[in-house]
């Protein structure tokens, strides 16, 4: 090639690069700069941009020591935000409750006023939208009503909404309690078989939540066994520790990396196939028994289908296509199990540590529901009064959800901050919860009855308790998830009388959810019936 043919050709390549330098220059230097100017103009500073990893690896480095450091703590201490999000401690201890972060080159909004929640929360112009998702964190949950927006949004609100009806939930209690009852009899037995010695029993109850609230969901939601739903649920959760490990990275991810084959990519693509194969079968079950029984049944899968034979007749106002039923089930199949699980799992250990409040919900199930050889009644359980205020106070303080994230889709006013277009928005939960300007002097201490005339009025701030969201977009299974955690606890309370075992270490951390790091073991002792009656 000639000088002047290679001078073409130079001439050609860097019009074409220019742009594109400019544009990243642009996107990872004076964006980042101008952005970071407008907030300290305002009064809303952070950590210093770095270039292109943003405060990643500050934030990594943070969590790593803070689960490296094998420091417990005391039984008696709530205070989990230095263990659950230590970065976020760190920062808004020099910074102040509202503060910016990076994430790469997108600026990240941490939200620690109530007021300023509430307005994210409830907002129904469309402002605050959820950020896309990642590879893992779609595989995960699939794009259903936690993640859709819009008109797609109303209209799977609208198909799944009957299922998590009060009623319909009442009919649930006795699957629930069944389930449930499995649970206790395998206590019961091994209780039993220690009779001779110490009479106690000492279980591991974290593990054996996640499975009973597995099973609750795939009998009551999808009218399948638990052996159908276990493949999903140990797919799930090789899943959950993948999203863990790609929000921890402190590399920026490259556009289009979710689809080179790394080691990591064909696993999730595997466990994909295996979640997605698992509910087609219990899809295609229910439809084989459709056929033969004219209806698909009135459960959360029911009604799914039953929207999808209607998009068939043309009638498309709520039909639901069967990637979208697949994605709702990924949904409820993950978060109808695993927050459950977990709230139960933090309501055994504030109960095993505070004796006078597990003997006095003891007191109220028997006096509301009776003992034992009596059925639980959905009737009943609303009357546990305590008990609600007990689960409520685990929430606020052991939330299984510890953050909820959004994006801003304009250059919006946040109650006086002028928040640009693109934006993401963090709410941590764990400080909100335990901000003594809401919450009281006591924000840190376990106290129920706190919540004694109700969620509404429990601090000084109204409908302060954001574990459940707010607004329209609040969670849709948050009753589902209370009658089975009343459940469980009115037949576990009736039977055993349980402590924290002594080797076990307070050590909360956030893998996706707030779960006890090494687990909960819990001494159980059975309970005469009979010194119960009297």
């Amino acid at each position: 090639m000639s000088g002047s043919g290679m001078g073409v050709v130079l001439a050609a390549l860097a019009a074409a690069l220019v742009p594109l330098l400019w544009a990243a220059l642009v996107r990872q230097v004076w964006r980042p700069y101008a952005v970071a100017r407008a907030f300290a103009r305002q009064g809303v500073r952070g950590p210093p941009y770095r270039f292109y990893v943003g405060n990643n690896r500050e934030a990594r480095a943070m969590m790593a020591a803070a689960a490296a450091s094998g420091e417990a703590l005391e039984w008696s201490s709530n205070d989990i935000v230095h263990r659950v999000m230590p970065h976020v401690r760190a920062w808004a201890s020099l910074y102040g409750k509202v503060f910016v972060s990076w994430t790469g080159s997108t600026p990240r909004l941490w939200v620690g006023d109530l007021d300023m929640a509430k307005r994210i929360l409830s907002d129904k112009a469309g402002l605050y939208v959820n950020p896309s998702l990642g590879a893992a964190l779609m595989a995960l949950l699939g794009q259903g009503l936690v993640f859709t927006e819009g008109d797609d949004w109303a209209r799977h609100r609208r198909v799944v909404h009957p299922a998590f009806a009060m009623d319909r939930l009442k009919s649930m209690t006795g699957a629930m309690a069944a389930c449930a009852a499995e649970v206790v009899r395998d206590w019961e037995a091994r209780a039993g078989a220690a009779a001779s010695a110490s009479g106690e029993v000492t279980v591991e109850v974290g593990q054996r939540f996640t499975e009973l609230t597995a099973d609750v969901i795939s009998h009551t939601a999808f009218g399948s066994s638990y052996r159908q739903g276990k493949e999903v649920f140990l797919a799930q959760r090789e899943l959950q520790l993948m999203v863990f490990a790609s929000m921890n990275n402190v590399v920026v991810r490259v556009p289009g990396m979710d689809h080179v084959p790394t080691k990591a990519n064909l696993r999730r693509w595997q466990l994909e196939r295996t979640v997605r194969g698992t509910l087609m079968a219990i899809i295609d079950e229910r439809l084989a028994s459709a056929k033969e029984s004219k209806g698909y049944g009135n459960d959360l899968l029911g009604l799914m289908l039953e929207a999808n034979a209607a998009g068939d007749d043309g009638k498309t106002q709520e039909a639901m296509s069967m990637d979208e039923i697949i994605d709702e089930c990924k949904t409820f199949f993950f978060a109808g199990h695993d927050t459950t699980a977990h709230l139960l799992t933090w309501a055994m250990f504030l109960l095993g540590t505070h004796h006078e409040w597990q003997q006095r919900l003891r007191e109220e199930v028997l006096r509301e529901c009776g003992g034992a050889e009596v059925p639980l009644d959905g009737d009943a359980l609303n009357k546990l009064k305590l008990v609600t205020m007990v689960l409520y106070e685990t929430l606020r303080l052991y939330g299984p959800v510890n953050i909820i994230n959004r994006q801003a889709t304009a250059d919006v006013d946040l109650c006086g901050i002028k928040v640009p277009k693109g934006t993401h928005l963090a709410i941590p939960f764990p400080m909100l919860h335990r901000d003594e300007e809401v919450w009281g002097s006591d924000a840190g201490e376990f106290d129920p009855l706190r919540f004694r005339d109700g969620v509404g009025r429990a601090a000084a701030h109204p409908n302060a308790l954001l574990a459940f969201s707010l607004g329209q977009r609040s969670c849709i299974g948050k009753d589902f998830a209370m009658l089975e955690a009343k459940v469980t606890l009115a037949l576990i309370l009736r039977r055993f009388a349980f402590e924290v075992a002594p080797e076990y270490v307070h050590a909360p951390a956030a893998f996706l959810t707030v779960q006890p790091s090494k687990g909960l073991p819990v001494v159980l002792r059975l309970l005469d019936p009979h010194t119960l009656a009297s």
